[in-house]
């Protein structure tokens, strides 16, 4: 066996020792490594402990589920209950990722119950009385294991009786090929390369295959994996079997109009009447928002490959579709009005991902700028300017071609045989290396950079192979040494190992240039430079090469912008310019999992474009937010706006002709009041708003005013009210209120002199027994009660009539008496103009928002309150459950209230539907609540 098989079978022990769990003990994990490395003692111990610590410390957040109840009639569980052994391409497919593909044991649970879960809004495929179609959209990450996923459904589909599946996969050969090539591997367990449908050879046996006791786990395959092996009648009807099977068929083809058209002819051949009555279908459509649209008016023939897709639907009397994208800006805005179109009406799924996957957020950050302390993202971002020259940004197919590359590049190049050598130091010479080079869409372009690129590897490879000393010092600055514009790989490691995400690769470690430099020779001798495009003949052969691992750098354009993968990609040099937010996010290749080589990355590319996808990660960070807001409060996905962030300058959510039924949406705080009604139950939630809080008051300068007897502090600077704001928990139930939201827009308004002095105050209730003593010198608040109501659910402590204030002059703490005066005359002028009287002694609090308060001074009120009023009660106030007592930590709750504007500014979205109470908040207070 080689060193890399040894290694694998050594990790499978480990694994069988301490069994199927999400999570192991450090005894457990030591107990096995040691009784591993008795019977396997050629491997390197310290690397199978890493490596087993990894797989049992990944976590995944439980996924979300928004569906339509209406339609949904739960099948599984009983169907599961009497169907104990039926499960046999589930099983083994099961088997396959935790010791073939190293899955961890915690990721295949969710994939089980994700599955479980997509199964049981299809429908019981052994029902065939009935007539029944659905329609759900799955939303996972760009390269995030979305394959794996629908893989893991179809074997269950196949278990329970879908006999005829169907997956959608591209619109490229390549990326069609390499779906089958995985589904051969996951599903059927046989090579299809040679043209196999079925086969019990030994030798064709591949992946689930290969596991013994399986040999029931019968399917065909009418699609191949050959680059020629799309669906054609010839196939269909040489197919060796009769299409009545009740075993399930497979068919893997492009989303391309002719093999569309030739698939729906070959299915109406054998239909009864025009209708397919024997077979339930499962249609996967892979990359649901690319190509599957339709992007035609609705008074029009749909576009060619939607209307061939709904039109081989419409065939089966027991039909199923589910996308999955990555990118559901499209998806959301088609058309609910035309009943037998895509709309995903019976459910929308948002898949978490692991811990240990990089994604756009750890790449990019969610903050408003790249400079941003507000939140951290991976050091491996370089902005560079040099590439003016080489591909300027409005470059056409036949302007003159460069004659050089620029620096960047060659940083980019050598940072990729720096990433080479470093893998292989870490113990992976036999994984794969990619590299991809995108900027330019046009293939003539692209074959004059591949000549480029590769001239100046062939150069660096010399030179390395001289051993020589100029070019290795040059090798030993990228390494180790920082300029104004590029971070070393010292300092990348290091900074990731200081951070946050210290955790997230248990094989990150500083090395010295003494143990790369050995590498360098390896690591130049497997390289090869290609290009990836319709014409060229250069192939990835990953498969063919799976033992011993490649290194490619990769030049192409549309070819690498949507779902083929490139394994092992660590280095991306990417200038091509998209201004839609799908486009550009699936362009991003680097997203995925980098077990080993995290810090080792590199994304090269403009400042422009680093902002970019800053900014279509927050877009696609608040949609999975409305996800799952949708789901806790159980709304369908026809039954609420979903919205998608809209960009104020160039960039496009998707071609405008997915986006017909979309409406415009401005979202702005000005004048308004926001209260935290609603806050968690959770102990460390509580302890965190009150260190958040105190942290803050820790950080106002000056002695306290005191208006009746509260604490007032005046001229906070606003990022120290965001960094609070951004710490501040809300209770999950309360989505109306969007901090990372307000904070974005007090910083929009900042750049206009708005919002920039913020005053803040302490609320203090004379009196009372309960008091929070702040960490702030002679700082002493009494607690307010607060009722609970009966409103809200078991986690939330919501506040009776939703106000957190007691009163509506609690907003007036920090103003002056006579502006207060003049606020009163206007409220009193104002009620009179609408034959009303106002008697109070105080002002309209929204008068004042709208005309009296500073556009630059907002007021921010902390509200420290009993605990135990934060108790269950029944309807007549009585507590029900009692958690919290007068002795624990009291609750923070916060008031905002904001200026008029004069600069009208917004954040805007796009909306599928109209948004009427968009992120709605308590402009006025009720003057019948009992808050004292």
């Amino acid at each position: 066996m080689t060193e890399s098989e040894d290694f694998e079978k050594a990790v499978n022990i480990c694994r069988i020792m301490i069994g199927h769990k999400a999570t192991a003990t450090e005894s457990e994990i030591d107990d096995s490594v040691h009784r591993t490395c008795a019977v396997c003692p050629g491997v390197d111990r310290d690397r199978l402990k890493l490596h087993i610590q990894s797989l049992y410390s990944t976590y995944v957040d439980d996924f979300e589920i928004l569906e339509g109840r209406e339609r949904r009639q739960p099948w599984l569980s009983e169907y599961k209950a009497k169907h104990k052994d039926a499960w046999l391409f589930w099983a083994r497919y099961k088997m396959y990722l935790g010791q073939e593909k190293d899955f961890p044991a915690s990721v295949i649970d969710v994939i089980d119950r994700l599955t479980d879960s997509i199964l049981d809004k299809l429908f019981n495929p052994q029902r065939d009385n009935i007539q029944v179609d659905k329609e759900g959209l799955v939303v996972g990450q760009v390269q995030s294991g979305k394959t794996a996923n629908y893989t893991g459904l179809l074997c269950k589909a196949a278990d329970v009786g879908f006999n005829l599946l169907i997956v959608l996969a591209g619109i490229h050969n390549n990326l069609r090929s390499q779906t089958q090539i995985r589904l051969d591997e996951g599903f059927l367990g046989f090579n299809t390369q040679a043209g196999r449908t079925y086969s019990n050879d030994r030798g064709s046996k591949i992946g689930v295959g290969l596991f013994k006791g399986f040999e029931n786990a019968i399917a065909h395959s009418i699609t191949t994996s050959c680059d020629g092996g799309d669906f054609t009648k010839k196939a269909g009807d040489t197919l060796g079997i009769n299409f009545e099977t009740k075993d399930p068929i497979l068919l893997v083809v492009k989303k391309n109009a002719s093999v569309l058209r030739r698939l729906q002819s070959w299915l109406k051949s054998n239909a009864e009447r025009g209708r397919i009555l024997n077979k339930a279908l499962l249609m996967i459509d892979d990359e649901a928002d690319n190509a599957s649209i339709n992007t035609h008016k609705p008074d029009q023939e749909p576009t060619a490959i939607n209307g061939l897709i709904r039109g081989i639907l419409s065939l089966f009397r027991r039909r199923s579709y589910v996308g999955y994208t990555a990118t559901p800006f499209a998806n959301i805005f088609i058309s609910q009005n035309v009943r037998d179109d895509l709309f995903p009406r019976d459910f929308i799924i948002s898949i978490p991902s692991p811990s240990n996957y990089i994604g756009p957020e750890k790449v990019f950050g969610t903050a408003d700028s790249p400079d941003s302390k507000a939140d951290f993202s991976l050091p491996i971002v370089n902005r560079i300017s040099d590439y003016g020259a080489f591909v300027p940004t409005r470059h056409r197919q036949n302007d003159t071609k460069p004659s050089k590359v620029p620096e960047s590049l060659e940083t980019a190049v050598k940072c990729f045989i720096l990433t080479c050598a470093i893998r292989i130091l870490r113990g992976q010479g036999n994984k794969h290396n990619s590299m991809l080079i995108h900027v330019s869409r046009y293939k003539s372009w692209q074959k004059q950079i591949r000549n480029l690129v590769d001239r100046l590897f062939s150069y660096y490879k010399r030179e390395i192979e001289a051993d020589d000393p100029g070019f290795l010092e040059q090798m030993r600055k990228a390494f180790e040494e920082d300029t104004p514009e590029y971070l070393s790989y010292k300092t990348v490691t290091s900074r990731i190992l200081n951070s946050d995400y210290r955790n997230i690769d248990n094989q990150m470690k500083v090395h010295s240039w003494d143990e790369v430099r050995p590498h360098l020779y390896e690591a130049v001798q497997k390289i090869k430079v290609c290009t990836i495009n319709g014409t060229s003949g250069d192939v990835l052969d990953y498969t063919e090469n799976e033992g011993t691992g490649i290194s490619v750098i990769a030049i192409g354009g549309d070819k690498l912008s949507r779902g083929l993968t490139l394994e092992g990609l660590s280095v991306s040099y990417f200038l091509r310019a998209s201004k839609m937010y799908d486009t550009l996010m699936q362009m991003g290749r680097w997203f995925g999992y980098r077990t080993g080589y995290v810090d080792l990355c590199r994304l090269f590319t403009s400042p422009e474009l680093n902002d970019w996808f800053r900014h279509i990660t927050l877009a696609s960070e608040e949609l999975r937010s409305e996800f799952t807001y949708l789901a806790e409060s159980h709304s369908t996905p026809d039954q609420y706006a979903l919205r998608v962030r809209t960009h104020p300058g160039l960039l496009q959510i998707t071609s405008m002709n997915k986006m017909q039924t979309a409406q415009d949406v401005e979202v702005s705080w000005a004048t308004r009041l926001v209260e935290t009604y609603a806050l968690p139950m959770d102990r460390g939630l509580i302890h965190a708003n009150l260190s958040a809080a105190d942290d803050l008051l820790l950080e106002l300068s000056g002695q306290a005013e005191r208006p009746r007897d509260n604490y007032l502090w005046r001229g906070a600077n606003p990022d120290l009210v965001c960094d609070f704001l951004s710490r501040f928990n809300v209770a999950s139930s309360l989505k109306t209120i969007d901090m990372s939201l307000i904070c974005e827009y007090i910083r929009m308004l900042n750049k206009y002199g708005e919002l920039t002095s913020w005053n803040v105050v302490l609320m203090n209730k004379s009196g009372a027994q309960v008091r929070h003593v702040s960490r702030k010198e002679g700082v002493v608040a009494g607690c307010y009660n607060r009722t609970r109501s009966g409103d809200g659910d078991e986690d939330s402590y919501f506040i009776k009539k939703g106000h957190i204030s007691g009163s509506p002059d609690d907003e007036f703490l920090d103003l002056d008496r006579a502006l207060l005066q003049k606020a009163l005359e206007r409220t009193q002028s104002l009620k009179q103009s609408q034959g009303k009287n106002w008697t109070e002694k105080f002002p309209s609090p929204a008068v004042v928002r709208e005309e009296f308060r500073p556009h630059t001074t907002p007021l921010l009120i902390l509200y420290p309150l009993n605990p135990e009023y934060a108790n269950p009660r029944d309807e007549n106030g009585n507590v029900t459950k009692r958690i919290f007592s007068e002795s624990d930590e009291p609750f923070i709750g916060i008031l905002l209230s904001f200026p008029n504007s004069s600069e009208h500014s917004y954040i805007r979205y796009k909306a599928n539907r109209t948004i009427p109470d968009f992120l709605a908040t308590s402009d006025s207070f009720d003057e019948d609540n009992d808050n004292d």
